[in-house]
């Protein structure tokens, strides 16, 4: 089926534009509290990981981008009922503990200790509410919902942890994966989903724009909401999908930023900007690659 114009007004040029217009105004907001402008809260103090921008100038501006997209295209109602249906509300969730967390990020026990607890609380939620029930489920309800929440907590935590969080390998990392999930779902032939996969890749891509004009991180801080966007979205797309997409598909995009974190936390720190780059943005365009082909043969006429 076509883009319409309303889908790329509503799709793609809406979400980039609010995106980034609201992540601008929330910089400037938000600079006030940046360490050195606070007596109490100084510069080493700070996990050296992390970006100084707060999460919530990526987190918010993502989730109102994203929701006015998912609301004027009419891709689902305001109060849920269907179990997919809870994957905005879940979102909202996921930004709101992280922003929430990342406030008091410059305390060891709230980055080591809490930042796991809160993120394991609102994953357990949200795998709880979208995962559906139904006899026939496969993979099991139990195993399923069991590795779904697993995965997405230990992505969400190794995506804040990285020396790379909030660097242009990630952001290009994220991007890319945001693209490969909407086309594994479209391919599940479900356009609505795709739709609303599509919708991050435009969020991400205007706070990336103010993130290179600002010079300040890219898509730091959107570790959790974002695994919880995507992650979610593909597991909808899995069980409701009548396709001959294999389940790899629907896994292998989220394993992208899973291992460029990971190569994050073992590349020197004297190797160059470009061989960080490419070292952290090749794994996961290959492992995303490897699943939008997987989905390809698999839907292709016989």
């Amino acid at each position: 089926m076509p883009f319409t114009l309303n889908d790329l007004l509503w799709g793609l040029a809406a979400p980039i534009l609010i995106a980034a217009g609201l992540r601008f105004v929330l910089a400037i907001v938000f600079d006030r509290f940046r360490p050195g402008s606070s007596p109490s809260i100084e510069e080493e103090d700070l996990p050296p990981q992390r970006s100084v921008a707060f999460a919530m100038e990526t987190c918010l501006p993502l989730v109102v981008a994203a929701a006015v997209g998912y609301f004027m295209l009419s891709l689902g109602p305001w109060v849920p009922d269907a179990h997919y249906e809870w994957l905005p509300l879940g979102v909202v969730l996921a930004a709101v503990t992280a922003s929430l967390l990342d406030f008091f990020r410059w305390h060891s026990l709230v980055h080591w200790i809490g930042l796991p607890i809160g993120y394991a609380a609102i994953v357990g939620l949200v795998g709880y509410v979208l995962m559906p029930t139904w006899e026939g489920l496969e993979p099991s309800y139990t195993p399923y919902l069991a590795c779904w929440c697993v995965g997405v907590l230990v992505i969400s935590l190794t995506n804040e942890w990285t020396p790379e969080n909030g660097g242009w390998p990630m952001a290009v990392v994220w991007l890319g994966t945001c693209l490969a999930a909407a086309v594994v779902v479209a391919l599940s032939e479900s356009l609505r989903f795709a739709q609303v996969a599509g919708l991050s890749f435009s969020a991400g891509l205007g706070l990336v724009v103010t993130g290179i004009v600002l010079k300040r991180s890219l898509l730091g801080g959107l570790g959790l909401t974002l695994t919880v966007y995507l992650a979610g979205i593909l597991l909808i797309a899995q069980v409701n999908s009548f396709s001959d997409v294999p389940l790899a598909s629907y896994w292998l995009p989220m394993a992208g930023p899973f291992i460029s974190a990971i190569i994050g936390f073992l590349l020197p720190a004297k190797a160059s900007g470009l061989v960080r780059g490419l070292a952290i943005v090749i794994p996961a365009a290959t492992v995303s690659a490897i699943g939008v082909i997987l989905a390809v043969v698999a839907t292709m006429p016989e």
